[in-house]
């Protein structure tokens, strides 16, 4: 008996040490001299789960609306801000003096002809604040040119071609269909498709996901661990071409499928969609023309019967000519000189 009350005095010893250590860690770990993971906390401030289907529905990720913040990413040394609008979209515009002041933005305007651009995080801009991002440079030109059109930033972070028919079925609850949408196309929607598909496919998935989420958005011995995992794992260089030869996407390939349902519903929704290809960074962040993925995905969407806006020779051209930077130092994602030549070349293509 003695054994037994002994044994659970030391379980309970242990339990009580345990959680004395984590909420010291918590503590500590948000101390400046931890930027990562500042950061990290700092960036789930703008990042929410769509939760409207009940807790075994497919968890979302989207942007919090109504949220200014500046953030520091410390391993690329990038500071810039992020602000949204009351849908959860991040601003395109400057509504009054401020670009702090998106209250503004409350009205949805129905009577102004809009373009959308889609996409994951290249379409969303990140690391690089509100007026860097492609939207917005894309509106400004418009602005300039008097046209009576508004440009609305749709794009998600890991966003996939399934990823994004569910955010085009959200859009369409509250708005018309566009003049058009771009589709700005990136090469991580091959791995974006795996997990959207485990998403549709596993209730243990989806809840792991609120896990994590809820754990990432509140922990900092959470987002410890995530950095340190990320850091030592293979894959961990970002944003880079998939080496690959002869056939990437089989017939039964989950992103083939997830791009033709895509394809299918715009037309369903007569949504008048542009895919649009940019060259990707190599591994000196030099821009590459014509993968295998990004050639085969084309052929699909000619198939479909989707229209391609081609800028990947371009883009090279472009950079070939000027010998500048057109990728953000550090990451592979576009840098604004690149976004503004992007949108200078979308804006032919409205008009």
């Amino acid at each position: 008996m003695r054994e037994v009350t002994y044994s659970r005095k030391i379980r309970f010893q242990f339990l009580l040490y345990s959680v004395f250590l984590f909420l010291l860690l918590e503590v500590l770990l948000r101390l400046p001299y931890f930027p990562s993971v500042q950061f990290r906390l700092e960036d789930k401030k703008l990042h929410c789960l769509e939760t409207s289907g009940g807790l075994f529905s497919i968890p979302w990720m989207r942007l919090c609306p109504n949220q200014s913040l500046e953030l520091y990413h410390p391993e690329k040394n990038i500071r810039y801000r992020v602000s949204t609008d009351f849908r959860g979209e991040r601003i395109t515009y400057r509504v009054g003096a401020d670009v702090n002041d998106i209250s503004g933005g409350n009205s949805s305007k129905q009577d102004v002809p809009e373009v959308w651009v889609l996409g994951d995080s290249v379409a969303l801009g990140y690391l690089v604040s509100d007026q860097e991002s492609l939207p917005w440079a894309l509106n400004s030109i418009l602005e300039q040119k008097n046209t009576r059109i508004r440009v609305r930033n749709l794009g998600v972070d890991a966003l996939g071609s399934f990823g994004i028919q569910e955010r085009l079925t959200e859009v369409l609850k509250d708005s018309s269909p566009p003049i058009v949408a771009y589709w700005i196309y990136h090469i991580s929607d091959f791995t974006d498709s795996y997990r959207e598909l485990q998403l549709q496919n596993s209730v243990k998935k989806r809840i792991f996901v609120r896990v994590s989420y809820i754990l990432s958005k509140y922990s900092a011995v959470f987002n410890t661990f995530k950095i340190v995992y990320e850091r030592y794992k293979p894959e961990s260089a970002e944003n880079l071409v998939i080496p690959s030869s002869g056939s990437v996407l089989g017939p039964d390939h989950p992103h083939r499928k997830a791009a033709i349902s895509l394809f299918e519903f715009v037309k369903e929704k007569k949504i008048p969609l542009v895919l649009v290809f940019l060259p990707e960074p190599n591994e000196k962040y030099e821009p590459v023309v014509d993968s295998a993925l990004v050639k085969e995905v084309r052929q699909i969407a000619i198939d479909s019967g989707i229209p391609v806006l081609d800028l990947q020779q371009t883009i090279y051209d472009y950079w070939k000519k000027d010998s500048q930077e057109i990728f953000l130092p550090k990451d592979g994602h576009p840098n604004p000189s690149l976004y503004r030549f992007i949108a200078s070349e979308i804006e032919k293509d409205i008009h």
